[in-house]
This record gives structure tokens, sequence and C-alpha cells, in this order.
């Protein structure tokens, strides 16, 4: 089949499966994954992969620490509704986990917004995610330097928090805290902190 028609309703998993490239598919309708996203977007990504694997390696080694394993994009995460790549996400029960990607919903998502995406991360993988089931959805937005947390309650998200950058977040029914953005100071041009 080769390049689907952008916005067209409809598509298939057998559609998905033929195309070129990186495609997201959500309710029938095509979204193209390219161009890559910025270096910011990468680092912001890098930064809390490395903060959630910590924490989740360090719960590991207590008793009944549990199997959780933190996934970077780009992975396939396979919903009823369509075949989608969060930018990160965190699976605790490991039937979920296939050699073709995630079956089902993960137990954390997390999206960073960037100006080609935040439109399709605050709707409709909004909805994507809370009709599968997704517990926990954290919106990254590197432009506000803050981070919303949702919970899903009766089926429903619910704003959980808002963390400033710099911040801890209970991820994970609390049970796990990260840093959100960069801990750091900022620095002034001549490379000294402010």
């Amino acid at each position: 089949m080769g390049l689907p028609q952008r916005k067209h309703p409809g598509y298939t998993l057998e559609d998905w499966q033929s195309w070129e490239g990186r495609w997201e598919l959500i309710n029938g309708e095509a979204f193209d994954m390219t161009p890559a996203p910025s270096t910011e977007h990468q680092e912001i990504s890098m930064a809390l992969s490395a903060r959630i694997f910590t924490v989740l390696e360090a719960a590991q080694r207590k008793p009944g620490g549990g199997a959780c394993k933190v996934f970077a994009a780009p992975v396939d995460v396979y919903l009823e509704a369509g075949v989608v790549q969060p930018d990160l996400l965190v699976v605790c029960d490991p039937a979920k986990i296939s050699p073709r990607g995630i079956e089902g919903a993960p137990d954390l998502v997390v999206e960073i917004l960037s100006p080609s995406t935040a439109g399709k991360d605050v709707t409709r993988k909004w909805w994507l995610y809370e009709a599968a089931g997704v517990q926990e959805y954290l919106i990254v937005d590197p432009a506000e330097k803050v981070g919303r947390l949702l919970h899903l309650v009766a089926g429903r998200y619910e704003d959980a928090a808002r963390v400033e950058w710099g911040a801890m977040v209970a991820i994970l029914g609390g049970r796990l805290s990260i840093t959100l953005g960069d801990a750091r100071p900022a620095e002034d041009p001549k490379g000294q902190g402010v």
C-alpha cells in the first residue's frame, strides 16, 4: 500500500502494517511520526526515562518491588482503537510485553508536547488512553516548564497534580517519585548559575 493519505478515516491494523515509515493509527486515522522530535524534546525524554528507570530498579530490589519496565519511543503500543508510540511508557504486567511491542494499556504513559503533536496529545491521545484504561497519563509541556498528571478514576481522567519544572511528581499510584524537567539551576550566558 505504501503511504496512507493523511486524515483518511477507516484505516485498519492491516493497512497500518503495510505502510512505510513510522505511523500512529488512532480510531482509523493515520498520523505521520516524521520528522523526528527536536533535540530539546529528546533531552527531556532521555532525562525522564533515566529517572524512571532508576526508581524502578531501586524498587525492584526491595521485597515486593514489582516488575515494572520503562520504554522510550519508538515502541508500538497496541490498543483496541489503534497503535501508538508514546514518548515514554511504563508497563508493570510482563504479559503485555511481546516481541512486536506492548499489547494493551500501559500503567503510565508520558507525552512530551511539541508544536507539531500537542493538539493530538491533549485530545485524541487523551481520549485513546482514557478509553484503553491507561491508569496514569503525564503530559509534559517544555514550553511552559510544567507537567500535568492525570489519574484514571471511574473510566475518566482527573487531574492529580500540576508539577512545576524541577519539582517531584509521584507516579504509579504514588509508589514512586521522579523529578520533572531539569532540577539544575538555569545558567546565564556567562556560565554562572542564576
